[in-house]
Order: structure tokens, then C-alpha cells, then sequence
């Protein structure tokens, strides 16, 4: 399973960065100015949690593909054992 858990890792990484990008513009529209906070929140919050909508998608995809040739992978290496073993007691 550890091989599953590194893929997933690694297929969610560039969605993490992405969304960790997001925060960072959100506090950067929010500006360090406390009197506007109020009049710039709605907006900003607005385009930070449509980009965060925005990258599930993708995050779905490509955890669904790391998933997919995991499963594969250990499904191969069971039929070739399943093969193997036929074989060998034939």
C-alpha cells in the first residue's frame, strides 16, 4: 500500500500548490489595510473558494489515475502469480 499512498501524494501535489497559491492571492486582494477588509472580503472570498471549486476536478483526475495504476499494478502482479503457480503445478 505504500506505493497507493506515494501516487496519491504525488498526483495531489500540483492541485496543493495550486490551492495554496489561491490563499496567498486571497490575502493579497485582502491587502493590509483593516478599513477595507470588510468592503474587499465578499469579492475575495468569491474568487478564492471559485478557484478552490475549480480544482477538484482536476484532483479528482488525478488521484483517479494514480488509484487506477495501483490497482492495476497489483492486479497484474496477482495474475502473473495465479500464472505462475497454474504452471508450476500442471
Amino acid at each position: 500500500m505504500t506505493n497507493l499512498v506515494t501516487a496519491a501524494e504525488q498526483a495531489a501535489i500540483p492541485t496543493a500548490i495550486a490551492a495554496l497559491q489561491a490563499v496567498k492571492a486571497f490575502a493579497a486582494n485582502m491587502g493590509p489595510d483593516p478599513a477595507q477588509w470588510v468592503v474587499k472580503y465578499p469579492g475575495s472570498k468569491l474568487i478564492l473558494l471559485g478557484t478552490i471549486a475549480n480544482l477538484v476536478p482536476s484532483l479528482l483526475v488525478s488521484e483517479g489515475g494514480a488509484l487506477d495504476t495501483a490497482v492495476n499494478g497489483q492486479v497484474d502482479g496477482w495474475i502473473a502469480a495465479l500464472q505462475k503457480a497454474q504452471t508450476s503445478g500442471a
